[in-house]
């Protein structure tokens, strides 16, 4: 199949955990939704061994592999740090090459406003403290349990927090695309306010989505959210062939 009869969803993953938690949904879809995980570093199979303490040489990392990607149309999903990764590397595709997304996804997280104080920066506590308070905010992602591999993934758990409390979006990141929020309906920690907030970074319509389940629903709700990327990516695609079979 080629490229123009399929759609590429790139997949960023929450902190502190692998892309490989993507790896079922490459199992679930036909050749006509190509799922791209994409690994960040200090996990997983990525050739370097510590993760980026800064978005700018995290996305310096990533961004090249997915501009090689962008062989067919595209859409970006990402999850709680995954979902600010895929909107900074939605506005940089469009701004250095040309290239917009068929529709953002946003889960899990609300547009970010301004940088966290030091003084409520969660990465910056003990670790045993830092998984005390992610876990009382329903935030403390299913990282390693094995000892041997624990101390890597705390170790990236704790460099994406930094990376997202010291974050500052930029307003001039207005997409061209049009984007869904998305967020589990027993996620006490996202409001519909947080979520419609990211009207302001398209130009485009804002759509907003809920699922079974709470801050990790993506983990349990595998089926609904495939059923959302078919509906949004795979039919409007078919139709465009279509129509361009026809001569229209």
């Amino acid at each position: 199949m080629t490229g123009e009869n399929s759609v590429r969803l790139f997949c960023l993953p929450f902190e502190g955990v692998s892309a490989g938690v993507y790896l079922p949904w490459t199992e679930a879809t036909g050749t006509s939704l190509v799922i791209t995980p994409v690994e960040l570093p200090g996990r997983g199979h990525h050739p370097r061994t510590g993760p980026c303490r800064g978005l700018e040489p995290l996305l310096a990392e990533i961004m090249p592999y997915v501009a090689r990607m962008c062989d067919r149309p595209f859409a970006l999903y990402g999850h709680g740090f995954g979902a600010l990764l895929a909107y900074e590397m939605a506005a940089r595709l469009e701004w250095e090459h040309d290239a917009v997304a068929e529709r953002l996804y946003v889960s899990g997280s609300g547009i970010p406003h301004r940088p966290t104080a030091p003084e409520r920066a969660v990465s910056l506590l003990p670790d045993a403290a830092m998984i005390r308070r992610l876990r009382d905010r329903g935030r403390m992602p299913p990282v390693a349990r094995d000892p041997r591999h624990a101390a890597r993934a705390l170790h990236a758990l704790r460099a994406d927090l930094g990376v997202m409390e010291a974050y500052r979006r930029d307003p001039r990141h207005v997409l061209h695309c049009p984007v869904t929020a998305m967020a589990g309906v027993a996620d006490r920690g996202l409001t519909e306010a947080d979520l419609t907030g990211w009207r302001r970074c398209t130009r485009r319509a804002l759509r907003v989505e809920t699922y079974p389940g709470d801050h990790y629903f993506p983990l349990t709700a595998r089926h609904e959210l495939l059923d959302t990327f078919a509906r949004d990516l795979i039919r409007p695609a078919a139709a465009r062939r279509l129509l361009s079979a026809a001569g229209y």
